[in-house]
């Protein structure tokens, strides 16, 4: 077990966000975290690396007797937060190189060559050459995530929380980011923990699906056992088709009817009486 979450609860002023939360990550694990907007989702990460400290309950890493946040763990957690940007302008490969500052030995001598090469490695990996030189501030949405995606992996962190790391991507990058993430999990033995909106990607490539609502674990297990047409109506309120690949991978298709439903005015029931 790399990581372990043990009934955790945690209020933003007053208001209780999760509630007993538990969870365990074992090494080599690509885990998806789901649920609706406001299901707590983004706040666990945070608790899970320091950023937030749980009102009660322990969070507990394999091998790491210090807390969350301490300098010890922050090696050991490399982040892709929700939405970053960079404060100042900054060349995009001097923000990716940031991600190594957790390695830094001696902050006056400041990165040495094995930083820079690291760097490199990651860079030519995500095919972020012609990125590389530009100002962060000047990249789009997209672009800027592949960035903060690479500093992620610079970090060489043994337990990776990505929230939403993928919704600024199209498709292409979207898929290429997961391939390398589950290539993380199950080549170098990584923990991945992701936070994902897009229940098709999070079935394609995450091996057990914790889904998410008002603070609790309501269901918990394979992709193929979780995105079930009752469990998705239950958790999101949308109807849903649930189809199977030849792998047994299931994909979900909303139904327009029960979109349009939800979506219903009186004055769209007045133009078609």
């Amino acid at each position: 077990m790399c990581l372990e979450a043990e009934n955790i609860s945690f209020a933003y002023h007053q208001r209780l966000i999760l509630k007993e939360l538990s969870l365990s990550l074992k090494s080599g694990e690509f885990l998806g975290i789901l649920g609706p907007n406001g299901s707590g989702k983004s706040t666990l990460l945070k608790n899970l690396l320091g950023f937030l400290k749980p009102s009660s309950g322990r969070i507990v890493f394999s091998g790491c007797g210090a807390a969350p946040g301490h300098a010890e763990c922050s090696r050991r957690l490399a982040f892709v937060p929700q939405n970053s940007r960079p404060p100042a302008s900054i060349q995009a490969r001097d923000l990716i190189l940031m991600g190594r500052l957790p390695h830094m030995k001696d902050r006056w001598a400041g990165y040495v060559k094995a930083d820079r090469q690291k760097v490199e490695e990651a860079i030519r990996l995500l095919g972020l050459e012609e990125l590389a030189e530009r100002d962060a501030l000047s990249l789009s949405g997209g672009e800027l995530q592949k960035v903060i995606i690479c500093r992620c992996l610079v970090q060489e962190g043994d337990i990776l929380l990505l929230d939403e790391a993928t919704s600024g991507l199209d498709l292409n990058h979207s898929i290429e980011i997961m391939e390398l993430m589950r290539k993380k999990a199950e080549g170098e033995g990584k923990c991945v923990v992701a936070v994902l909106h897009d229940l098709n990607l999070a079935a394609q490539y995450c091996g057990r699906i914790v889904l998410l609502k008002n603070g609790r674990t309501l269901y918990e297990g394979s992709p193929d056992k979780i995105l079930t047409e009752d469990i998705i109506e239950e958790v999101y309120g949308v109807r849903a088709e649930v189809k199977y690949d030849e792998y047994g991978r299931p994909f979900v298709l909303p139904r327009r009817t029960a979109a349009l439903r939800l979506m219903r005015t009186p004055q769209m029931e007045a133009v078609n009486v």
